[in-house]
């Protein structure tokens, strides 16, 4: 015979307020007991107040130019500038 996890819970005396653990097949159990007025959504947050649809539409782009590209050797680096330090050699 199963027996639910609401059926267990309705044969125990428990007490609003109290937290209750114990160890069940090797895993620990921990159940907060609320009161009636404590009651809490399931839900964090207001599933209305998600907002699916852009609320903001930008432009398309539009053509300004057109680069078109060349294959050719690339162009070595400039040389940098090496300052003379006086010394005379």
């Amino acid at each position: 015979m199963s027996l639910s996890l609401v059926e267990a819970l309705g044969q125990v005396n428990l007490e609003a307020g109290r937290v209750y653990r114990c160890q069940v097949k090797g895993q620990w159990v921990e159940v907060h007991v609320l009161g009636p007025a404590k009651v809490r959504p399931v839900s964090v947050y207001d599933e209305s107040d998600v907002m699916l649809d852009p609320w903001i539409e930008f432009p398309r782009p539009t053509t300004k130019f057109s680069v078109t590209g060349e294959f050719g050797p690339t162009p070595l680096p400039d040389v940098p500038e090496i300052p003379n330090d006086g010394d005379g050699q």
